[in-house]
């Protein structure tokens, strides 16, 4: 477990500190999330689990060499269907979000228009960088850590929830779509991607496809493709449906393993 001590503490620190500041910054009005300040405190602070991925594989050869974390992230060669899985997925929850808050809310009116669909690529190439290389570190050090001593319903939960709470400075960022909505729906939602990310690596181990799932889910919010977290009927039922979905496809993987092993 050491390796998963160095990883979170060092990513809690480097995260918290800079999006903490830059909550204080913001709320001040010292700085802004345009100027070239305020945005190298963003940049850094979601940074923070890719820089620290690779330091605490260094700081533990004994589990690892940087060499294998490596070999996991650019792992490309598996079935298509994940492919498919991993950029199709979040497009088509987060349109079933919009669409089915709109039959269930008969009131909802969406605050913001579906964009252009060819947006999604150049969209997505940017949210690799911008989001899913994250994943090098609740991938590549904390899910292998936390899949051997339990089970992936039990390691999805731990990972979900310690990826939310990594983002609360940010409901604290005057300025960012999180600011001032519910950190409950929020972490809710995230348990519910984060199983589907479970259930990839699981199943390929890539981190690879991964970066891509979380990608896509950027991507599709940016061109509409989502609730937005402010309409606060609509996220709810967004939510709920993210994580009974992620969950069912967990568990239904895990009850499958099981058969396969007895």
């Amino acid at each position: 477990m050491k390796r998963t001590a160095v990883f979170l503490a060092s990513t809690f620190i480097l995260t918290w500190s800079s999006w903490w500041l830059l909550a204080f910054l913001v709320s001040r009005e010292t700085v802004s999330l345009q100027n070239l300040s305020g945005m190298s405190l963003y940049i850094l602070g979601g940074s923070a689990p890719t820089i620290m991925a690779f330091a605490a594989v260094l700081l533990t050869p004994q589990s690892g060499s940087v060499q294998e974390l490596v070999s996991r992230i650019f792992r490309i060669r598996i079935p298509f269907l994940y492919y498919l899985a991993a950029v199709l997925i979040p497009v088509l929850l987060g349109s079933a979000g919009r669409f089915g808050a709109g039959i269930i809310f008969p009131d909802y009116a969406p605050a913001s228009e579906i964009q252009p669909l060819y947006l999604f690529i150049p969209l997505f190439a940017s949210s690799i960088i911008f989001g899913g290389i994250e994943e090098v570190g609740w991938r590549g050090v904390l899910q292998p850590v936390l899949t051997k001593r339990l089970s992936l319903i039990s390691a999805n939960f731990i990972i979900g929830i310690i990826w939310a709470l990594w983002h609360l400075p940010l409901f604290y960022v005057i300025g960012l779509s999180h600011y001032g909505n519910s950190f409950l729906l929020f972490t809710l939602a995230g348990i519910g991607w984060s199983a589907f990310m479970t259930w990839l690596y699981s199943r390929t181990g890539s981190i690879f496809i991964c970066i891509l799932f979380h990608a896509s889910i950027n991507a599709a919010a940016s061109i509409g493709l989502a609730v937005l977290m402010s309409e606060h009927g609509a996220i709810t039922f967004q939510s709920v449906l993210i994580f009974l979905t992620g969950m069912a496809v967990l568990f239904v993987s895990s009850r499958k393993a099981a058969v396969r092993t007895e």
